[in-house]
């Protein structure tokens, strides 16, 4: 049987969720099926060696050995060679069967000038009514010209019902179908078990949580709740797992509130799960999230799960039956601080969040993407 191509977009190797996600699919898709190749504009980022462990074909845009001729690139792709110039640009002597734009934004922007005839996906990761980051970022003019590009998509994907619905209300496209980011069960598992080069204070109460250190994950908030948790129990550290560009304003405010002993910014883990098993808690401050990898895998380590009300944390959780959610920053306090001193609730939360677990399937999750392929 010829194998079907099927390119994926993708603008980074970094250590954000959706880069995880392809890493996921990719190890577990059957290469007998399907040749990969992996259109990425910077082949940089954590997880740059574990996409080229593997069996497929890495086309990296920036190619160049000079700084100042992959920013020129970059610039001319994205600001001002028309798009149809671009794309051209972008694919040069590539050829597929299937096209997927994995990423919101300017990937999905270049895949929807590609011909009608053309089979086209596009993965949405984010809840784009309440987060709409592309916009923002002036990738699209409004939320028109996005919905136009969605429009000429064969099939486009959400992480979780709520983004599927976003979508289908706000863009009004018909082709969406729901699939749910597949986790690695086992490696999460076994990793869980490697030794931990993070120092723990097993006598404190330890709650975690694990991102990009952006805006959208709402650490500012977080931190700013901590005077008070401690003021409840003072034996409670919080470990914040990840990298971004928000990293200085988040040092600066651990230092006006003098919580350097309390609040531990950890950096990027190639291994988060060693640090996950020795926590208490697991927390998402997100303000918006399409379906938040990191909750799952936490529940599949077994952690208690706290987070703000948002579309794929909401979905995840069964609305509170697996999980705390919290509509208000006042709430989410007190959560944490109320779980910090009572046992029997967080043993409690443990166990619904452990059941939960049973719930992720990547075998069902990734046979779904290879039929849409």
């Amino acid at each position: 049987m010829k194998r079907k191509r099927v390119l994926f977009f993708i603008e980074s190797f970094s250590g954000g969720g959706a880069e995880r996600v392809l890493l996921t699919i990719l190890r577990n898709l059957d290469m007998a099926k399907f040749d990969v190749i992996v259109l990425v504009m910077s082949d940089s980022g954590v997880y740059s060696r574990d996409f080229h462990s593997l069996d497929i074909r890495i086309v990296p845009v920036l190619r160049s050995r000079s700084a100042l001729m992959n920013s020129l690139k970059y610039k001319l792709l994205y600001n001002m060679l028309p798009p149809q110039l671009a794309l051209r640009w972008l694919l040069k002597g590539i050829k597929a069967d299937t096209y997927v734009a994995f990423i919101e934004g300017y990937c999905t922007k270049m895949f929807s000038r590609l011909p009608s005839s053309t089979r086209k996906i596009a993965w949405a990761h984010i809840d784009l009514k309440n987060f709409p980051w592309p916009i923002t970022k002036g990738i699209y003019a409004d939320a028109a010209e996005e919905k136009r590009a969605y429009e000429k998509f064969d099939m486009s994907v959400g992480v979780s019902n709520d983004v599927a619905e976003v979508l289908r209300s706000e863009y009004g496209i018909r082709e969406v179908v729901t699939i749910y980011n597949p986790i690695d069960e086992e490696r999460i598992r076994s990793m869980a078990d490697e030794r931990c080069d993070i120092s723990v204070d097993r006598s404190a109460f330890n709650i975690v949580s694990v991102g990009r250190l952006t805006a959208q994950k709402g650490y500012d908030r977080l931190i700013d709740l901590m005077p008070s948790v401690l003021a409840r129990n003072p034996q409670v550290r919080l470990y914040i797992v990840g990298e971004g560009e928000e990293r200085s304003l988040l040092e600066e405010r651990i230092e006006q509130l003098k919580l350097s002993d309390n609040v531990i910014l950890t950096g990027f883990l190639q291994n988060p799960y060693s640090l996950m098993k020795q926590m208490d808690l697991f927390v998402c401050s997100s303000v918006a999230e399409g379906f938040s990898l990191v909750i799952a895998e936490a529940m599949i380590a077994g952690l208690p799960v706290v987070s703000m009300e948002c579309a794929g944390p909401n979905e995840l959780l069964g609305h509170g039956q697996y999980g705390r959610l919290c509509a208000t920053y006042d709430e989410l306090f007190d959560c944490l601080a109320t779980l910090s001193q009572n046992s029997e609730q967080l043993s409690a939360l443990k166990q619904r969040s452990r059941e939960r677990g049973e719930f992720f399937n990547t075998r069902k999750i990734v046979s779904d993407i290879e039929n849409i392929l």
